[in-house]
């Protein structure tokens, strides 16, 4: 019974974690815009914000304490599932397995195709169960992480294997629409090819089927380049995960002044790239001056609200911080030594991008910003300005979650078991009992709780007690309902 309870846990617990049908439709509009809208910089952005949400929380709830009884028990269970030509539980052979999807994941969605391919391969390989969750979601986002490097008949072996075997789901139905996608760009390819049509109009159709590696053969071809097709090759490098390469193009393009229209889709690339993919402070901190240059400081503030919302990843801190425990085997504690030795690996190989571009930043002479985020100012010569600065720092919500996140917004609205905290354009939905305190983000202001009467009470910080209801830490009235509020305002 404790095995059996064990096992129901854990698989409640994973489904909550792993959100396979929403990484799908994710993937889905990963892919529409891959194909179909190419700078629609806001789906990008809502993307990514959905994509932070997916195998990114706190894996406390997932880690398994089996007692010597409860091993006798599984040991047993399947000794007679053996018997019964059924598969042995395997329970902790999962949560390993999670903890690499989660860390391929992370980084398939920060563009670490060559990383994630790497440990999907592994995972295909070491997944016990050829039709679990785990082994759909591994063969299409490797499928997917392929196609983005370039090998598209490996690509093709994937997303064929799992259609194959997962007819009917929303992995097939993924894995079909990337299918038919790749089809119907090699399609255009060789009707192009056999009507001998110009270099520049086969490198825009190349580019527009999502065939990358070929759109930067067919350009290398030609003599000199318009800035639209500079701007196009430089998209191609990126979408193959050349991210310094592409950030130097996308800089002169941004310099030049021939083409404006051009210069500001460049541009929006480098925000989204310093923000998203491959994080420099220095190089959002041009990008910003040069969106107010061109007269497209929305597309920056956009960008900005954005990354605000994006919730940072756990697992790769998690799982490096881990202290071993003292009741696990040898074999065990070799096994787990063996994950963080790989995760560090991994990392270290993801580092090599991030520093090629800090070189390109540094060559194309633009100024650098600490990581910190913080710049020296001398107060002695500049007290006035100082003081300006910290007064024109706007108040907020600070939301703090029960995995010890915090995210920062405009407004909390609640509509029934759902928390959607609000920040400019986006919004991020998130199950009411997570939330475990709305507060104002500095030591100034108040916090609203507004129910269907108006505003009810001011606080600087709202608690939500064990039992769902709001209380606020000096107040001595007997706590607001849950049901009652509507929403926090500052």
């Amino acid at each position: 019974m404790s095995v059996k309870l064990q096992e129901l846990r854990f698989g409640i617990l994973r489904d909550q974690l792993m959100n396979y049908e929403l990484s799908s439709q994710t993937l889905r509009e990963r892919l529409k815009q891959m194909f179909l809208s190419k700078d629609d910089y806001m789906s990008e952005v809502k993307v990514n914000i959905l994509e932070s949400g997916i195998m990114n929380s706190e894996t406390e709830g997932l880690d398994l304490k089996m007692s010597w009884k409860d091993r006798f028990g599984l040991y047993v269970i399947n000794s007679v599932r053996f018997l019964n030509f059924k598969p042995a539980l395997e329970l902790e052979e999962q949560q390993k397995t999670i903890i690499r999807l989660q860390f391929a994941f992370y980084m398939e969605r920060t563009r670490k195709y060559p990383i994630a391919s790497k440990k999907y391969q592994e995972l295909e390989e070491s997944v016990t169960s050829s039709l679990s969750d785990e082994m759909a979601f591994t063969l299409l986002h490797h499928g997917y992480c392929l196609v983005m490097m370039g090998e598209r008949e490996k690509a093709f072996l994937k997303l064929s294997k799992a259609i194959d075997l997962f007819p009917g789901t929303h992995y097939a139905e993924n894995a079909s629409l990337l299918v038919s996608f790749l089809e119907e760009g090699e399609k255009k390819k060789g009707d192009l090819k056999n009507k001998k049509k110009s270099p520049d109009e086969l490198a825009y159709s190349l580019f527009q089927s999502g065939d990358y590696e070929e759109t930067l053969k067919t350009l290398e071809s030609l003599p000199v380049l318009t800035k639209d097709q500079s701007y196009i090759k430089a998209r191609s490098m990126e979408e193959l995960g050349k991210t310094s390469n592409a950030v130097k193009e996308y800089i002169q393009l941004v310099k030049q002044k021939e083409n404006k229209e051009v210069a500001i889709r460049a541009n929006r690339r480098l925000l989204l790239i310093g923000n998203f993919y491959q994080e420099n402070k220095s190089l959002v901190a041009f990008s910003k001056e040069e969106a107010t240059k061109l007269g497209d400081s929305k597309a920056a503030e956009n960008i900005e609200v954005g990354k605000s919302l994006v919730l940072k990843p756990v697992i790769i801190e998690k799982v490096l911080k881990a202290e071993t425990a003292s009741n696990l085997s040898a074999e065990e504690t070799k096994e787990i030594n063996q994950i963080k030795e790989d995760i560090r690996v991994s990392l270290e190989d993801s580092k090599e991008e991030t520093t090629k571009l800090a070189a390109v930043v540094s060559e194309e002479k633009i100024p650098l910003v600490p990581e910190t985020g913080e710049i020296e100012v001398k107060t002695a010569e500049l007290p006035q300005v100082t003081k300006k600065q910290t007064q024109q720092v706007p108040l907020k919500l600070k939301v703090k979650l029960r995995d010890g996140r915090e995210v920062i917004c405009e407004e909390v609205k609640i509509e029934g078991n759902l928390a959607i905290l609000q920040l400019g354009t986006f919004g991020l939905n998130l199950p009411y009992d997570l939330v475990v305190s709305v507060q104002v983000s500095s030591d100034r202001g108040v916090v609203k709780i507004v129910t269907d009467s108006g505003t009810r009470a001011e606080s600087p910080r709202w608690i939500q007690n064990t039992s769902g209801d709001w209380t606020s830490p000096k107040s001595t009235e007997s706590p607001i309902l849950r049901t009652e509020v509507k929403s926090f305002r500052l």
